[in-house]
């Protein structure tokens, strides 16, 4: 049995706590988090982007209110660290230091070279390190994949990806909106659509991006639109958080290949459909969850082996922020930037 304590109870850490109640082998043991009331033995939901939001109870596992508290109580193989994107170097060093493997929340960190710090962390400890970049493991985006590198879309045309948002309000303190700490929207919400590219066509040749912010005074980037350069393909990405509260949540795709259209939206029914160039449309099969679940089923299974998780290698994490930081990059100087 892999014994998981998970470090912060925001939304994301209320969302992996009741994902891991579900994942064969896995069993929360301890939570922790410095809000005393996210600890608490009933825990009230936090609200998010995606997903229900239901009270949680804690009574059944151990429950502190900081990450060395918890190391110091021993009894964890992995530590799955749910908090803001700006803690994510110390605290993973700090988990590693204490003895036991990481699983992090994406963004991988900052910039290159706080992931670099992370990666060193992983390395002089002798620790596995698994960055969820749930995108890879969303049972949609995995169709996508297999028809795409096994034939059935042939040559691929177009791809354009899509995550939109409502503005992050739920987050503590306003951490999400406060670049300094997530990296606005670029960084948290549009990476996991860079990220996904990475896995599936490798890193472009160079991007062309543009991007803006509802709050014109503001720095933080609130909506992108990139091109990536991938031979004679046409890949877009949007993404953005600046619609109003009432806005409903929406990721999706759309690939074209010589053979037809694949095209995916959450926000419609039925989600995923096939347009061939002939014959009706259809929807290929697909396990009907989600991507928390079979990244936390996929890690689980990596420490109980003692393995390197290949389908998303921490350095490939660390490459997707770079990706990102090279779409900023492109964005304040109006040019291409090449890779």
């Amino acid at each position: 049995m892999v014994r998981i304590g998970i470090l912060g109870m925001g939304f994301i850490g209320q969302q992996h706590f009741g994902t891991w109640a579900t994942v064969e082998g896995a069993q929360v043991v301890a939570v922790a988090d410095k809000e005393v009331d996210r600890v608490a033995a009933t825990a009230s939901a936090v609200g998010g982007n995606i997903g229900e939001a239901a009270g949680l109870d804690l009574s059944g596992v151990k429950r502190y209110t900081s990450l060395e508290d918890m190391l110091s109580a021993g009894g964890i193989d992995a530590v799955d660290v749910c908090l803001p994107t700006f803690l994510h170097p110390v605290m993973t060093e700090t988990a590693m230091a204490g003895g036991v493997h990481v699983i992090c929340e994406k963004p991988m960190a900052l910039d290159v070279a706080a992931c670099d710090r992370m990666l060193a962390a992983a390395d002089k400890y002798g620790k596995l390190l698994f960055i969820a970049q749930c995108i890879r493991f969303w049972p949609e985006y995995e169709v996508l994949a297999k028809m795409l590198h096994g034939g059935e879309l042939g040559r691929l045309v177009n791809l354009k990806l899509t995550r939109l948002s409502a503005s992050p309000g739920w987050s503590q303190g306003g951490w999400l909106n406060d670049a300094s700490k997530s990296g606005g929207a670029l960084l948290d919400l549009h990476i996991h659509d860079a990220d996904y590219l990475l896995s599936l066509l490798g890193m472009p040749q160079a991007v062309y991006s543009r991007t803006g912010h509802v709050a014109l005074a503001a720095p933080a980037v609130d909506h992108v639109i990139t091109q990536y350069i991938y031979g004679d393909s046409i890949v877009t990405a949007e993404g953005g958080w600046g619609f109003p509260a009432a806005y409903p949540f929406e990721m999706a795709f759309e690939c074209l290949g010589e053979k037809g259209c694949l095209r995916f939206s959450s926000a419609r029914t039925p989600s995923l459909q096939f347009i061939p160039n002939e014959g009706d449309p259809w929807t290929p099969e697909f396990r009907a969850t989600t991507g928390y679940q079979q990244e936390l089923e996929y890690f689980a299974a990596c420490i109980a082996e003692g393995k390197q998780p290949e389908r998303v290698p921490a350095f490939q994490a660390r490459e997707a922020v770079r990706l990102v930081t090279a779409e900023k990059q492109s964005a304040t100087t109006g040019q291409v930037v090449t890779l």
